[in-house]
């Protein structure tokens, strides 16, 4: 969910390609309309979107390589944050439409061509995201009094509680083997915890606002925004913590990033032409020193 960054700089924490104020990123939506939270198919072949363009909030699917965007809900709500389901077929949303009021948005699953879309939620939810199986839905709430990272069946039922801190957690994000879930708290840092909860590690450290994390594919690194550079930009950190790797570095706000599959590309959200668009960038991240998937689930495995 797209939200105001702190500018906050802190010299020594991170390392900024030497490049300076360009990068390789390409547009994938130019609509004179405002499109945000990108979702990349499991196939990597589409990307599923958020735009106004249609007059409403509504989700929409595009190539991946860009062209023509299809509408995907057409409900007079607001319909917002696409998750697609790992085999492709549904995308799951959150929307106010059974309460016509955005604070009670629920998530909501729908056929990725369009149709009539499921009820998943029956207490407050929202920034739904698919386990990697398919058979669970995480995603944000404060139904328990505080906003947290609560998961539940796919198909509905009985939600459970994952993070249980005062502070607001939110933007659930799942490891490649559904093991942990990363999230960002209190509109400041990255987190990890199991996927049946626990006590969370803290993933990054700098003041700046940190949020929107999201998994490479191997599972060694997670990609956020941060306006640790000054703009809202990209950044990529190992899945342990360490230093951090900016991406993106053109002036404009780069925020809410999506690693492809196939791991070779991070889509993001820029206003960078003026407009608010999906762009994407090659995921040139070898300043991160990364370990192995294996050697990050034995770090989370000592710390349990």
């Amino acid at each position: 969910m797209r939200a105001m960054a702190l500018v906050l700089v802190t010299v020594g924490v991170a390392t900024v390609p030497s490049s300076g104020l360009a990068d390789d990123a390409t547009p994938i939506t130019t609509h004179l309309a405002s499109d945000w939270n990108p979702s990349w198919s499991p196939d990597g072949s589409q990307i599923a979107f958020v735009s106004n363009r249609g007059g409403n909030v509504d989700v929409w699917v595009i190539p991946a390589t860009g062209g023509t965007a299809t509408q995907i809900t057409t409900d007079s709500a607001r319909d917002d944050n696409p998750s697609w389901s790992p085999g492709g077929s549904l995308i799951a949303f959150d929307s106010n439409r059974s309460d016509n009021n955005i604070v009670q948005s629920h998530v909501w699953v729908i056929a990725a061509e369009g149709g009539v879309a499921t009820q998943i939620t029956t207490l407050q939810g929202f920034n739904p995201a698919w386990s990697p199986d398919g058979g669970e839905i995480a995603f944000a709430s404060s139904r328990s009094g505080n906003q947290a990272i609560w998961v539940i069946p796919a198909t509905g039922g009985s939600a459970t509680q994952i993070t249980t801190d005062p502070a607001h957690d939110d933007n659930p994000a799942w490891s490649p083997d559904g093991s942990l879930i990363a999230f960002d708290s209190g509109f400041r840092d990255i987190w990890v915890v199991s996927a049946t909860g626990g006590t969370p590690t803290q993933i990054t450290t700098d003041p700046a606002f940190e949020a929107s994390p999201a998994w490479s594919p191997d599972g060694s690194q997670i990609v956020f925004y941060s306006g640790a550079s000054g703009a809202e930009a990209v950044w990529v950190i190992p899945a342990t913590g360490g230093s951090a790797t900016q991406i993106t570095t053109d002036p404009a706000h780069d925020d809410n990033p999506a690693w492809s599959p196939d791991g070779s590309q991070i889509a993001f959200v820029s206003d960078r032409s003026g407009n608010q668009d999906i762009w994407v960038i090659p995921a040139t991240t070898t300043a991160v020193q990364s370990e192995s998937w294996s050697g990050v689930k034995e770090k989370y495995k000592d710390e349990e």
